[in-house]
């Protein structure tokens, strides 16, 4: 299911992760994932109505993005993730990165930048 995993050093020794996942299907549909994404900052979850609100969508590489960006200032270190959810093939790709708020909000330009880079391999030949 990992398909990579880096870790990006920050300011005074803090570090965060982009974390690269594959899994078959939709992985429980877009309000799971958004609420299970919630519960790993220790957020509440948001009412299935409010989820789409929550979503930004872009299209790239002929693949369709649908990102969030969700932080936790009450953390005892506050934690931030960014990250989309990309539909592909019967299967959804997740690129999270999570860390310290901080971080994650001064590397949050450079992600999207490279979430425009992914597009799809080309298939293989016989």
């Amino acid at each position: 299911m990992r398909k990579g995993s880096y870790a990006m050093a920050g300011d005074a020794g803090s570090s965060s992760e982009l974390a690269i996942t594959a899994f078959p299907g939709d992985v429980g549909g877009e309000v799971a994932n958004v609420n299970r994404w919630r519960g790993q900052l220790q957020l509440a979850p948001l009412p299935d109505k409010d989820v789409p609100a929550a979503v930004v969508r872009f299209n790239c590489n002929g693949l369709t993005l649908g990102v969030v960006d969700f932080a936790n200032p009450t953390a005892v270190v506050p934690q931030r993730m960014v990250g989309p959810m990309v539909p592909f093939e019967g299967a959804t790709w997740l690129f999270k990165l999570t860390g310290p708020d901080a971080t994650v909000a001064k590397e949050k330009s450079a992600f999207l930048e490279f979430l425009k880079s992914i597009k799809a391999a080309a298939p293989s030949s016989p």
